[in-house]
């Protein structure tokens, strides 16, 4: 008990000493407000890594930090907790919340587990989870995305958690990043599956360049693709020791079927409003592909996914599952289930990824970039960028990334007179690389909060996709523009 609260004090006495150090360190020629933005940003991380307090209660303490020492204003700093994409978060989760509630997530985690292709080992289980979310999330939110299939592998990781076999844990760390992980990686290959991609083609279209949809495909695809390819190896090498008994889940399968019964109403309710939600969600896209661009427009202006989750969600509320009673579906007390640590997390990191722009800190450090490299010397400023937008995004969001610098690459790149749309593309792709922490990207809060994930193993398994998509991305988006 001694050396855990020693341990404790000590990481206590480094955040402190991080964030002292930052602000009075006299090497740094920086404004004050830049260097207690990376004091504050140090802090929050060494607090997050230690796990000391709930990761939430870190951010906003740091969020607070901001007002009182100068470094942002009340109005600003909390206006993470407006973002549309913390609604989003609430919603999905209400409806997350419901299909466990009534155990639809176990009854299609059954029906997926009853298939032989799942049965035969741990790696297929991964692959086919996700692989089902690297292609979702081509075109549905990523942090949607993330709910649902995250809420059915809980499913089935309710079942194996039975078997008590050796490597249970690393298989369920593992088992979850790779939803989360395809979840990020996967948005990479349409212009509609991240908004960093739509960043992009926003500034290269203010430029006069236009990018359509198939040719975003194209070169980022293959990019993804390889990314994909990468985790899925690193994670069979990595849960060797760990096995299915067939015989096993066949038996719990056949026995949980027997308890489940028939389908009930509350469940039919609770699928419709997860089907309707998802058709929404993807209806703008689907007339957009169709050539209605005018309805997709407006579609998106009128029902984006924000919008989308909270409706449905509330509709849990008011239809009944039972009409002689009319008693709804989700209750008042259903709201107290919701991961209120985690919506809290993820609105702190947003205020706090802003406290970057507003300190005038991302276009320091990109300033810093383009000063250090001279025209000779472009393939080097390009994989700088791509870094440099990596390690931006885990600490702040990934909009916010793709929006601080890439219209700083254009500038730096239009004295070059070269083509722009594989550099600007590289930093779109390299901002989705938010893989080393839960506040980096939804889909990372979201796997954390199941609470069996931990924060060392995440950032671990984090930087190394980070290492290895930096150098993915260069060889394709950059060595195929300017080699030779």
């Amino acid at each position: 008990m001694k050396n855990e609260v020693n341990k404790k004090l000590i990481y206590i006495a480094v955040a402190i000493f991080l964030l002292v150090f930052s602000i009075f360190n006299p090497f740094l020629n920086l404004s004050y407000e830049a260097k207690t933005t990376i004091g504050i940003f140090l802090f929050c991380i060494a607090l997050w890594i230690s796990e000391i307090a709930p990761l939430g209660v870190v951010g906003l303490f740091g969020i607070v930090l901001s007002i009182i020492l100068g470094a942002s204003n009340v109005k600003t700093a909390f206006e993470g907790f407006s973002n549309p994409v913390i609604f989003l978060m609430i919603g999905s989760f209400l409806i997350a919340n419901a299909i466990y509630k009534y155990g639809l997530d176990k009854r299609v985690a059954l029906y997926f587990l009853s298939k032989d292709f799942f049965l035969k080992s741990p790696f297929r289980l991964v692959l086919g989870f996700s692989l089902l979310t690297f292609l979702l999330s081509m075109w549905l939110n990523n942090t949607a995305t993330t709910v649902i299939m995250v809420s059915i592998a809980l499913g089935v990781i309710h079942l194996l958690k039975d078997q008590k076999k050796p490597g249970f844990k690393k298989f369920t760390m593992l088992f979850l990043l790779s939803i989360a992980y395809s979840a990020s990686i996967g948005g990479i290959g349409t212009i509609v599956g991240s908004p960093t991609n739509l960043v992009s083609i926003g500034f290269l279209k203010e430029k006069g360049i236009e990018v359509s949809f198939l040719d975003w495909s194209i070169k980022a695809l293959p990019v993804a693709f390889a990314i994909y390819v990468f985790m899925l190896l690193y994670i069979r090498f990595n849960i060797r020791e760990f096995s299915i008994s067939k015989e096993a889940l066949l038996e719990i399968i056949q026995s949980n079927k027997a308890q489940l019964g028939k389908i009930k109403n509350e469940e039919k309710i609770v699928g419709f409003i997860f089907l309707l939600t998802v058709l929404l969600w993807i209806l703008p896209s689907i007339f957009t592909l169709l050539g209605f661009e005018s309805i997709g427009k407006l579609l998106n202006q009128k029902l984006p996914e924000s919008v989308v989750a909270v409706l449905t969600a509330s509709l849990l509320f008011v239809i009944p599952k039972d009409w002689k009673e009319f008693k709804p579906v989700m209750s008042v007390e259903d709201l107290k289930e919701i991961d209120w640590d985690t919506i809290l997390l993820f609105a702190s990191g947003i205020s706090l990824g802003e406290l970057i722009t507003e300190s005038g800190l991302g276009k320091v450090l990109a300033e810093a970039v383009k000063n250090a490299f001279g025209h000779e010397m472009i393939l080097a400023l390009l994989f700088v960028v791509i870094i440099l937008a990596i390690i931006l995004t885990e600490i702040t969001s990934n909009t916010a990334t793709a929006i601080v610098l890439t219209p700083i690459v254009i500038s730096i790149l239009e004295s070059y007179n070269v083509n722009l749309i594989n550099p600007v593309m590289s930093v779109a792709i390299a901002a989705s690389l938010a893989f080393m922490l839960p506040i980096s990207t939804p889909p990372n809060a979201i796997v954390y909060s199941t609470k069996y994930v931990d924060v060392k193993t995440m950032i671990k398994f984090g930087f190394l996709l980070d290492v290895i998509g930096s150098v993915i991305i260069y060889i394709f988006l950059i060595l195929s523009e300017y080699a030779g």
